[in-house]
């Protein structure tokens, strides 16, 4: 019996380059604490696709990657904080590095909640 991969499959991403163009001329900026920035737009899929963009000040390639992991794990297991059916952006600023999973769920929880309450998100 195979074993389920638990990433995220490749429909829930954005990989092509003019998905990443739309969402940066068109969508809406959030930023959430000092340390992400979320450009997000609906999309007509009916769910949710997540793009990464860290930058190399981040630091050395090990450092970038092991944020873009948690970033995904965050957004894998807690779609229900993202607005549905949009297409999402996440820029870590470099202050991310030092953070664990706990602490940026926490962040994400507090402040998307308290957006989307306010509904200002889809």
């Amino acid at each position: 019996m195979p074993v389920k991969k638990e990433g995220l499959s490749k429909k829930e991403r954005l990989t092509l380059n003019r998905d990443f163009e739309r969402v940066f001329k068109e969508g809406k900026k959030i930023w959430i604490g000092k340390c992400l920035l979320i450009i997000y737009i609906p999309n007509n899929l009916g769910y949710r696709r997540l793009g990464l963009v860290v930058s190399s000040k981040l630091g050395k390639a090990c450092e970038r990657n092991r944020v873009k992991r948690l970033l995904r794990e965050v957004f894998r297991k807690n779609k229900e904080l993202f607005p549905e059916s949009s297409d999402l952006v996440i820029i870590p600023h470099p202050n991310i590095k030092d953070m664990d999973y706990w602490k940026i769920l926490e962040i994400l929880k507090t402040y998307l909640s308290k957006e989307k309450s306010e509904s200002h998100l889809c």
